[in-house]
């Protein structure tokens, strides 16, 4: 909560409860938070969480902007909102703000390390990743292993498969592996296309470099292009590409020592 605001001025809805299944239409929606904010002497500072999950939710969010003096924070899973898409969807102002996983020391207060084995910590932050949740069971090697599977699959299956009806499954995790070795290398989709045709499964340069750009709109790579570059040779697709996040490096290679 915002310092020196009422608490009342507050609305707060996870859509993941199901006690606001009745709510996941932006009709249903609009009614609700309309009646909520006129009962608020002031301003209201509206929260909805995983809004992704109600249809159409840009109407009700525009039509209360535009209505209402409010604060409107919304957060969603980047499999079915991605940034590109907010500009579309929410007309006028807004803030962005990306999560991404711990930094080594936000990892260091998370697991409340006394800092006396920081060889130790950090050979288990290189290992496991900084992906928040893991940071209640580093203990559990086991566990975390399990989990970020499930995180690699979930972006892989949803994050980019569904979302861009890919067929060539084997195609894309071949690429993402393939990016996850060459970690700070330069990478040439001409490159990737003459390796795949010496094995006899060809693919389009444009394909290549369709499912790299997937990926780094699900947030699985970060592209970082050569800023020396000048004239033509801005036109050779040679970018490096950095995992946003080490432990699902861990997770497909298992090499990150």
């Amino acid at each position: 909560m915002q310092r020196g605001k009422n608490k009342s001025n507050f609305i707060y809805i996870n859509f993941e409860d199901l006690q606001y299944e009745s709510l996941l239409d932006y009709e249903t929606l609009n009614k609700e938070l309309v009646k909520r904010i006129q009962q608020i002497d002031g301003k209201a500072y509206i929260f909805l969480d995983e809004i992704q999950k109600v249809i159409s939710w840009e109407k009700t969010i525009n039509s209360l902007r535009a209505s209402f003096d409010c604060d409107i924070y919304i957060t969603g899973s980047n499999s079915q909102l991605l940034s590109g898409e907010l500009a579309t969807e929410i007309a006028g102002r807004y803030i962005e703000i990306k999560v991404y996983p711990f930094s080594f020391s936000e990892f260091l207060k998370a697991i409340n390390s006394d800092r006396q084995n920081l060889d130790r910590d950090f050979l288990t932050y290189v290992e496991i990743g900084g992906m928040p949740f893991l940071s209640l069971i580093y203990n559990d090697r086991q566990a975390c292993d399990t989990y970020l599977q499930d995180i690699y699959s979930s972006v892989v299956l949803k994050d980019i498969v569904d979302r861009y009806k890919i067929r060539n499954v084997d195609l894309l995790r071949r690429i993402i592996s393939y990016l996850s070795s060459e970690i700070g290398h330069p990478i040439s989709a001409t490159g990737i296309a003459k390796f795949f045709k010496n094995e006899h499964r060809g693919s389009s340069i444009d394909t290549i470099l369709d499912y790299i750009s997937y990926t780094c709109d699900a947030y699985l790579f970060t592209r970082v292009p050569r800023s020396y570059l000048q004239g033509k040779q801005n036109l050779r697709v040679n970018d490096q590409y950095y995992i946003t996040d080490h432990g699902l490096r861990q997770t497909m290679l298992g090499n990150n020592q």
